[in-house]
């Protein structure tokens, strides 16, 4: 099978949108322009030293849908194989207990174009987005073909995009990934995906003119049917308290792609900012299905429990944060709130006719849990 000449993924924001995805008082602490949990695994395998975990989806190039069956390795690049799997029904693939270093991700189907991918670990790898091109069949042959879009797209502005794609999400370079996405753009003006990674770049910037900007050029330029700008725009929009504007974004984003883990908890958080924290939390948990081991997802629930006034749910949600990330950066004040928690709870049960041992309304549960 021939290769893939050059990457064709676009990594989900996930490290760098963290910080918009929750209100306080759990999630207040991640704040745009920092790359989050850098140690948030560093206890899932205490034997092993720091470990985390590489995740993410295989999709087809041309029609954004997930492929399953996939076959994909994990390679050491000093050579070595240190895991195989195929991608699930919805096309998402994991490896656990990855420790620090350079690794390689091979992708094979019978259908599709190899692919190969170098990722570079130094925390957890959450949302990888890899694009399978498919194999070209004879003419007339009514088989599968490979994307005209794709095909059309220049090597030099797949070049930049990657480069930018690395400066943004490794390296926390942001002017330098604008220029690379820049150059991508100028190579090839259609490059709509440059667009929405220049937006994310600029949100962390604080540059939030900039940023709004170049995410509308990417949704108009893709007509509304690629997720990523869409809900990137929405939590721009929902870090400045625009629940409003942020919520119609995040439901297009969630439509256009249901199994986005990112469209769905920025709709959880634009419908929780709207005070509608019986909807939030559907999203929320749909959200924390699809990433089952990303901690921030149950700081996202404990929130909207807190809004719910349902202490055993938000009970769940804590205890659920510190199984996923025991010496993460929000542990030592999650266990704390737990621990009270906990003890309201018991208290409640030995005296249920106690007034004083019903439910926190929401003010007084961000303040005590």
């Amino acid at each position: 099978m021939r290769r893939v000449s050059g990457p064709l993924f676009i990594l989900a924001p996930l490290l760098l949108l963290a910080g918009f995805l929750f209100c306080p008082p759990l999630a207040a602490q991640r704040r745009p322009g920092t790359v989050p949990f850098p140690d948030d695994d560093e206890g899932l395998s205490p034997s092993r030293g720091h470990s985390f975990t590489i995740s993410g989806t295989v999709s087809d190039a041309e029609t954004h849908s997930r492929i399953a069956g996939v076959r994909v390795d994990l390679q050491a690049l000093s050579g070595g194989m240190l895991g195989s799997e195929f991608t699930s029904t919805n096309g998402s693939f994991e490896f656990t207990n990855v420790r620090n270093g350079n690794y390689q991700l091979t992708f094979e189907h019978s259908a599709y174009q190899d692919a190969r991918e170098s990722v570079e670990v130094q925390g957890p790898v959450f949302g990888m987005n890899v694009l399978l091109r498919k194999l070209i069949s004879g003419a007339g042959s009514g088989g599968p073909t490979v994307s005209v879009r794709q095909l059309s797209i220049p090597e030099k502005a797949r070049d930049a995009m990657t480069k930018g794609v690395s400066l943004l999400y490794q390296k926390g370079d942001y002017p330098g990934s604008i220029k690379q996405f820049q150059r991508a753009l100028a190579a090839y003006p259609d490059f709509y995906e440059a667009y929405a990674q220049m937006g994310l770049a600029y949100m962390n910037m604080k540059n939030s003119a900039e940023s709004e900007k170049a995410l509308r050029k990417s949704i108009e330029m893709s007509q509304g049917k690629y997720a990523d700008p869409l809900f990137i725009l929405a939590a721009l929009y929902s870090g400045a308290h625009r629940y409003e504007d942020a919520e119609p974004l995040a439901r297009k984003a969630v439509s256009d792609d249901p199994n986005s883990w990112h469209a769905q908890s920025e709709l959880a958080q634009a419908l929780l900012g709207l005070e509608r924290a019986d909807e939030a939390e559907q999203y929320a948990q749909a959200a924390a299905k699809l990433q089952p081991e990303n901690p921030t997802l149950r700081l996202l629930l404990a929130d909207i429990h807190i809004a719910l006034r349902n202490a055993p749910a938000l009970l769940d949600d804590l205890n659920a944060y510190l199984k996923l990330a025991p010496n993460g950066p929000s542990a030592e004040r999650v266990r704390e709130r737990r621990d009270q928690l906990q003890q309201r709870l018991q208290n409640s049960q030995a005296a249920p006719a106690d007034s004083s041992s019903a439910p926190a309304s929401p003010s007084d549960a961000q303040a005590n849990p």
